[in-house]
């Protein structure tokens, strides 16, 4: 599932949830955010940030669920998901015995460790973090790598706790 695909499934609280996490925690990723998008929509930058903050977060929502936007979403989901979920990220890594900085980013994508690991390290995420949390940041990972992690990618096909319908509906 792309970053478009996921701004477009979430609610708006949700939505709104991951902005404001933005706006208080990365204030100028923020207003850079709002200002491209405003400009790829042929709009003034002001346009945007005279909105009040629910109706700003709603059009940047909307915006970031456009396909011409992925590089803005994928952004946004990224920079909340080591902020705000830092914690849950370095588990997943350290589940896997996978080399950090202590903050989740890693050097290099390493081979895909052996199923029944990647399986665990899931079922630990899935045990212990938000659906939706473990749902972005299992699919931007998922998305490190052109070739992907085979293991990896047949769970978020198939687990019943990281399908879209449930992790969505819980919205």
């Amino acid at each position: 599932m792309t970053a478009t695909e996921i701004f477009s499934r979430l609610n708006g609280p949700h939505a709104s949830e991951i902005l404001n996490w933005l706006a208080e925690n990365d204030r100028n990723a923020y207003k850079s955010a709002a200002g491209m998008l405003a400009t790829r929509r042929k709009l003034r930058p002001v346009f945007v940030e005279r909105k009040p903050k629910d109706e700003r977060n709603q059009w940047i929502k909307e915006s970031l669920s456009r396909p011409s936007n992925v590089d803005l979403a994928l952004e946004i989901l990224q920079v909340w998901t080591l902020g705000s979920n830092e914690r849950m990220v370095c588990e997943f890594l350290d589940a896997l015995n996978i080399a950090h900085n202590g903050r989740g980013l890693i050097d290099n994508l390493p081979s895909e460790p052996a199923a029944d690991k990647v399986a665990e390290a899931v079922e630990l995420l899935i045990s212990k973090y938000p659906a939706q949390a473990v749902f972005v940041y299992l699919h931007l990972f998922s998305s490190m790598d052109s070739q992907g992690w085979t293991t990896l990618r047949a769970l978020l096909a198939s687990h019943p706790e990281l399908s879209v319908e449930k992790v969505f509906s819980l919205s």
